[in-house]
């Protein structure tokens, strides 16, 4: 792999576009990449590595902002990289996702991000590869054949990683080589293992619990203790089984003989209750035959009852006939004489038929009249209800007349409301305007002093922190000497002279007059043991921070004299209450004429309804008058054609109230004297006893029944009174029956006693043999699975390093990892011996170090002077650094050939080179310069000042307020 060029726009620290030409910086194949802290050094690899993964490294993975917080609107961020892949030289124009502002109306719309990959053909032509970011990544994938993890290990070495690495244990260890060469497989057959061998044991607690369990239900069955060993188990259960039989055979026994004594005694019970109920069956039966007897008068009543009501039933019919007009005929019998015979009765009755038929010619005039009488009244109220239409209808227009006045004159003041309304609309929005526009103007005049305020403050201080920083670069440019004496150490050479030793170190000058908050700054900067340098960039940062906000309390104070200039512009100098209360009032008029005016068509639509009920009215007026005149003419016309009728009708009535009346009385006696006579002549003492005597046929055939029933019942009381059985049972001894009750109760329950003994003997041989075929079947089940169990948990524990068998108690993915940290410290010795003169060598080892539980993955330092091994945490800042980058050059080199031997022709090595001497500087320089056979470029990342004169390739990061830039030397233009 092999970079060429990068292009990257509003990227993070960088706010415009920045590009990096790789190819001119890699001829002559080492480079230095170096700026200020902050600067954004960093930036430009995050860069390569998001355009070729989509995201940033390491830490900054977490919470990286991609976009540049410096970067305008307008400006997308971007990365685009050239980079050779497997011999195909491909482009890759990445996009975050970002907010951009939107193409029609005010805010922002969020963009996906987005990437493309295009390959250079042989015809010099770029060819689209992949168009879609899923696409692109998967075409990238391939190509790389790498992990983002393992890219950054390869290609980026960052040397604090790498010391960390060196000192870490084997636990932290492990975690990184996973990491880097895939080796999670064999972890994962690991925790398989162990899933396993937790199984195994759940599956052998299982067997082992019903085995337990069957033990435990034998002995609760048995009522006897379990013995502790698993081998006696059987045995103890054939022993059980043999006891249990023999207690079934003797319990049999006893239920036999309990069961024969049951019986008789029960035999004997029964006995005495049949003897019991016999007797007391007999005193019953004579005291029912007693109580029959009496009963006998009221059985003769209901025999006279049922004659009567048979000489009676002829005259039902009579009766029924006449049963409608029952109160006329109770009235015409009231006034028979009870002397009369039943020949004068029928008499009576004849004569009174006759009148009433001469009368029923009559009924229909009486009826015709009553027609015409109501067809009168009819038209009376019809007469009456035309008056009381037309009075209403008088009364109705003299109301409107009423309220058409009122209406005219609500519509008279609604239509001046209207136009009253219209003027004060436009005076009542240039007062709301103006008093708010006055309550603005009085806001920015206050807020205007306050800021007036805040400038002056600002620019006094933006003044005393450029009199600061001035005087803190004059008193730099003169102490250079006293600067350099601050970097010097005991026994370290000196960069000027070269000297270990500094027996008069050049005193700074003194110190200038700050401020208060700068004095704080310089005082904290000295503390901190800065140099002159850096608190005369302190110094300038915080006179830049000083002019920033100058330059925005400036802007704010004309922001607000424009604000406040507009607002005067429209509400004059009056005082805000005056033209507030102004406004109010005339927004008070405004809705009390449009109140008024509202009404203007309401009135309107009432005047025109009005009218309409006028028509309505008058209508009603005329049309009741004609209706009433109508109805009274021919009221009296049919009243005079009536006379002559009422007259015959008053005649045929007598005092009845009507003819039909009349007619329905004399029917009435002639009925009752019917009914009387009949009465008499069946021998009752006149038709209401006969009437009284009648009843029904069920009436009749219950009575009946009832006589009926008496004499049978009477008949079967006499013969259960005078029953042999009964009386012979009365004539013997009364028996004893609770000396018989106590006798079979004794005798059940012992016999209810045997039975339980032997139905417990019997359940409890029954379950014996049962659960004992149950255990051998589970005794039997346990063995394949304890021999199971113990194969997986020794398998496990050789797996995971925690069984006796691995001497070394190393885990399987710690032992295939060791093979690979064993050619990692192989690879980083060849270099290390050569940067270190020969002196040191790293071997990995498989001994447990001090603390750690298990082997496998430690790092030895084998000291070449000395012969001896030694832990990495021994070496010196110095000799770390170099141990460090031996094992990052030695761990690319492995990880490069585990990810599919491609070449990588561009790496970079990032800082620690501040820790070497001058000597050991020279020997690492030589190693990385070995990096560059066959054409491979290296990027130094670092803030060493001695190697920008020793690198003549250099790119440079320079930050600013407004963004950092790159600044781009070849080697040949140092040169000229």
């Amino acid at each position: 792999m092999r970079l060429h060029h990068l292009r990257l726009a509003a990227f993070q620290a960088f706010a415009g576009s920045e590009q990096v030409d790789f190819d001119t910086l890699g001829e002559a194949g080492l480079f230095l990449l170096h700026g200020d802290t902050g600067a954004g050094k960093t930036t430009l690899l995050d860069a390569v590595c998001f355009a070729l993964y989509g995201q940033v490294p390491g830490a900054r993975a977490r919470d990286a902002r991609l976009r540049s917080d410096h970067a305008d609107a307008a400006t997308r961020t971007e990365v685009e990289l050239e980079v050779t892949l497997r011999e195909r030289r491909v482009r890759i124009v990445r996009r975050p996702r970002q907010a951009r502002p939107k193409l029609r109306g005010e805010g922002t719309t969020e963009e996906p991000p987005t990437c493309t990959v295009q390959e250079l053909d042989a015809a010099g032509e770029w060819v689209t590869l992949a168009a879609r970011r899923e696409e692109a990544d998967s075409e990238l994938a391939d190509l790389l054949g790498m992990s983002c993890d393992q890219f950054c290990q390869v290609v980026l070495l960052p040397q604090g990683e790498f010391a960390t690495f060196l000192r870490a244990d084997s636990g932290e260890r492990q975690a990184v080589l996973e990491r880097l060469f895939g080796t999670d497989r064999f972890t994962r057959v690991e925790r398989w293992l162990n899933e396993r061998r937790k199984s195994a044991w759940a599956e052998l607690q299982a067997a082992s619990q019903v085995v337990r369990d069957l033990v435990s239900r034998v002995a609760e069955v048995a009522g006897e203790t379990s013995p502790e060993e698993r081998d006696l188990h059987a045995e103890w259960v054939a022993g059980l089984d043999v006891r249990a039989d023999a207690e079934l055979v003797s319990a049999a026994a006893a239920c036999s003989v309990a069961g024969a004594a049951r019986t008789t005694a029960e035999q004997a019970l029964a006995a005495a209750r049949l003897l019991a109920e016999r007797r007391e069956r007999h005193a019953t039966a004579v005291a029912e035959l007693s109580s029959w007897r009496n009963r006998r008068p009221a059985r003769d009543a209901t025999d006279a009852q049922l004659a009567a009501a048979r000489r009676a039933a002829p005259l039902g019919p009579l009766f029924d006939a006449s049963e409608h007009a029952g109160a006329d005929i109770r009235a015409a019998r009231s006034g028979m004489s009870v002397h009369s015979s039943p020949a004068e009765l029928r008499a009576h009755a004849a004569s009174a038929r006759g009148e009433a038929g001469a009368l029923d010619a009559l009924v229909a005039v009486e009826q015709r009249l009553a027609r015409a009488d109501a067809e009168l009244g009819v038209l009376a109220e019809a007469a009456d209800a035309a008056a009381a239409r037309a009075r209403a209808a008088t009364a109705g227009l003299e109301a409107a007349a009423a309220e058409r006045s009122s209406l005219d004159a609500t519509a008279t003041a609604a239509r001046a409301a209207g136009e009253r309304a219209e003027r004060l609309a436009g005076e009542a929005v240039t007062g709301r305007e103006r008093a708010e526009r006055a309550i603005e103007r009085d806001r920015l005049a206050s807020e205007l002093a306050t800021a007036h305020e805040r400038r002056r403050a600002a620019v006094d201080a933006e003044q005393s922190a450029h009199a600061a920083w001035l005087s803190l670069r004059e008193q730099r440019l003169a102490g250079m000497a006293a600067e350099l004496a601050s970097g010097l150490r005991p026994g370290e050479p000196c960069v000027v002279c070269g000297a270990t030793e500094h027996p008069a170190p050049a005193p700074a000058p003194a110190s200038p007059s700050l401020d208060a908050p700068a004095r704080a700054a310089a005082n904290e900067a000295a503390r901190a043991g800065h140099s002159m340098a850096e608190r005369e960039q302190a110094a300038g940062r915080i006179h830049d921070e000083r002019a920033a906000q100058r330059a925005r309390s400036e802007r704010e104070v004309a922001e607000l004299e424009a604000a406040l200039a507009a607002t005067r512009a429209i509400a004059g100098e009056e005082l805000a209450g005056r033209l507030r209360d102004t406004a109010a009032r005339l927004d008070a008029d405004l809705t009390a004429a449009r109140t008024t005016a509202n009404g203007l068509v309401p009135a309107e639509q009432a005047l025109a309804a009005l009218a309409e009920q006028v028509a309505v009215y008058e209508q009603a007026h005329r049309e009741a008058v004609q209706a009433e005149a109508a109805a009274r003419a021919t009221h009296a016309e049919r009243s005079a054609a009536l006379a002559a009728d009422r007259i015959r009708l008053e005649e045929a009535r007598s005092d009845a109230p009507s003819v039909a009346e009349r007619a329905a009385t004399l029917r009435a006696q002639a009925a009752a004297a019917e009914q009387e006579a009949a009465a008499r002549e069946a021998g009752f003492a006149d038709a209401t006893a006969a009437r009284a005597a009648l009843l029904d046929e069920d009436a009749q055939t219950a009575l009946g029944q009832r006589i009926e029933a008496y004499d049978a019942g009477l008949a079967e009381r006499r013969a259960r009174a005078e029953d042999p059985e009964l009386l012979a049972a009365a004539a013997a001894a009364a028996p004893d029956l609770a000396a018989a009750q106590a006798a079979a109760s004794a005798a059940v329950t012992a016999d209810e006693s045997a039975t339980r003994r032997h139905g417990l003997a019997e359940q409890r041989l029954t379950a014996l043999r049962r659960l004992g075929l149950e255990l051998d079947e589970a005794l039997t089940a346990l063995a394949p699975v304890a021999e199971r169990e113990r194969t997986v948990r020794e398998l496990a524990g050789l797996v995971d390093g925690s069984a006796a068998s691995n001497r070394l108690h190393m885990r399987l993915s710690a032992y295939v990892l060791a093979a690979r940290l064993e050619e990692v410290a192989a690879a980083a010795t060849i270099r290390l011996e050569r940067m270190s003169s020969g002196r040191y060598q790293l071997i990995h080892t498989d001994e447990r170090a001090r603390g750690e539980r298990r082997a496998g993955l430690e790092l030895r330092v084998v000291d070449g002077w000395t012969g001896q091994e030694r832990p990495p945490a021994t070496l010196s800042g110095g000799e770390t650094f170099l141990a460090s980058l031996a094992l990052a050059l030695g761990l690319a080199d492995v990880v490069a050939a585990e990810a599919g031997g491609s070449r990588l022709e561009t790496l970079f090595v990032d800082e620690g080179f501040g820790s070497l001497d001058e000597r050991t500087l020279d020997e690492v320089l030589d190693v990385l310069d070995t990096l560059r056979e066959g054409g491979r470029t290296v990027g130094i990342v670092s803030h060493v000042a001695e190697l920008r004169q020793r690198i003549p390739a250099r790119l440079r990061v320079v930050k600013g307020r407004s963004g950092s830039r790159v600044e781009q030397q070849a080697a040949a233009s140092l040169l000229t």
